[in-house]
């Protein structure tokens, strides 16, 4: 898949900003009903906290993802909207390219690339072969 195809698809989907947006998707795609709490979930995508909020609001904006809307317990059910084509077309093949190891790499090129300078911290966690983000570290391990 080429960059401009992926930029093709992430500009028709329009909502997924950042790599944190992707890998919830992801996440999401592989367990549709999920029940947790947001700490447990940025746990899984490792990503803070705050990253996972803002894209968990991104996804439940755009219609992808709904939440249980019981306040009263800190886990909340999530699902992700497979009905009336939120997961149709062009999300969709974004989902296929993004489930191998080296698409997901190429959409958060993608992804990396379209923000606008000066938003791109050098803090911004670099993905790992595993699926998971790690932050990255410029001093050396003390022996």
């Amino acid at each position: 898949m080429t960059p401009k195809r992926i930029g093709d698809l992430l500009d028709r989907i329009g909502c997924l900003g950042h790599a944190c947006d992707l890998d919830l998707l992801l996440f999401f795609y592989r367990h549709p009903q999920a029940f947790l709490n947001s700490e447990r979930l940025a746990v899984y995508a490792g990503y803070d906290l705050p990253q996972v909020v803002r894209s968990l609001e991104t996804l439940m904006t755009a219609g992808i993802l709904r939440q249980s809307p019981d306040s009263t317990r800190p886990a909340r059910l999530y699902v992700l909207r497979r009905g009336s084509g939120t997961l149709g077309g062009s999300l969709a093949s974004l989902l296929r390219i993004a489930t191998t190891r080296e698409g997901r790499l190429a959409v958060i090129r993608a992804l990396k690339q379209r923000q606008p300078p000066g938003l791109s911290d050098g803090d911004d966690p670099e993905p790992v072969a595993n699926g998971r983000t790690v932050p990255r570290t410029l001093e050396e391990p003390h022996a």
